[in-house]
């Protein structure tokens, strides 16, 4: 590869670097509500994230019944091109399926990112959404080209269920060149 070649790949990933960022860096934990289905359990606790930072925990208990519990934070979104979302995770959990959701402001449309058999990692580790993982999941929206989202969501639904805790920390956006 020539030199010339090497420094554009460079610019190019410093670029990126450069373009990203922070949607939340979760020091405000009232930005988000927890939910639940029926039955399930689920509450936000505090705690200290990534390199010393803010972040938030999502603790759960299923109760032996399948559902979901979940964070959610309204947060408005255009969308370029192309992009991606980093995020640290850490936890204490069983297998179950995480979800990564944008949503638009009545929760009808839905677009995500369904990881199942997620365990979450028991030390801080870079977690990332790209767009061609986020499909589109519900809703009757006849455009299902992801443009605009109103909110955010993580969500975990019962795999093998249990209880456990899920945290995150350093949410980022970050517009990428096509």
């Amino acid at each position: 590869m020539s030199a010339r070649a090497v420094l554009f790949a460079l610019a190019l990933v410093f670029a990126q670097i450069a373009s990203a960022r922070m949607l939340d860096d979760f020091s405000d934990a009232s930005r988000w509500k927890a939910a639940a289905s029926d039955q399930v359990d689920a509450k936000l606790h505090e705690t200290n994230g990534s390199n010393g930072a803010a972040a938030l925990c999502l603790d759960y208990d299923f109760h032996g019944v399948s559902g979901y519990a979940s964070m959610r934070r309204e947060l408005a979104l255009d969308y370029p091109a192309d992009y991606e979302f980093d995020i640290d995770v850490r936890g204490n959990a069983p297998k179950n399926a995480l979800q990564f959701k944008l949503t638009d402001a009545k929760n009808e449309n839905v677009w995500w990112v369904n990881r199942g058999g997620f365990v979450p990692p028991a030390e801080w580790t870079p977690l990332r959404f790209r767009k061609p993982e986020i499909s589109f999941a519900w809703g009757p929206i006849a455009d299902r080209d992801l443009r605009r989202s109103e909110a955010i969501e993580l969500t975990i639904y019962a795999d093998e269920g249990g209880k456990g805790d899920i945290c995150f920390s350093d949410l980022e956006f970050r517009e990428r060149t096509p």
